[in-house]
């Protein structure tokens, strides 16, 4: 899926809500893709393996997504991925962009 180069506002407005009560601390970071054919890649990079928890956390935010905007602004599907991620965030593949990213210190 070719994702476009930024994160539409609108997406951005919507992950404000759709992330409320889902961000913990094994969360490094968010990413987002975004294709203008309406297709939406949700991914966690976690700081250890994914759990039936972060699974059904990036599911409530995925379906949170969705029923704010997705009759609105023509979601086609979305699609979830948890990653246990030790790189340095600057490695990181931030699809569209990262719509959240844990402060991390590496002193």
């Amino acid at each position: 899926m070719p994702f476009v180069d930024r994160l539409p506002h609108w997406v951005t407005a919507l992950f404000r809500i759709a992330l409320l009560g889902e961000i913990y601390p094994d969360i490094r970071a968010i990413a987002v893709g975004y294709s203008e054919d309406g297709d939406v890649l949700i991914r966690y990079y976690l700081d250890r393996e994914p759990t039936d928890f972060d699974r059904e956390s990036i599911e409530i935010v995925a379906t949170n997504f969705d029923a704010l905007g997705g009759k609105e602004q023509r979601i086609n599907k979305i699609d979830v991925q948890c990653i246990h991620a030790v790189e340095a965030k600057r490695y990181l593949d931030p699809l569209t962009g990262f719509i959240y990213s844990k402060r991390e210190d590496f002193s």
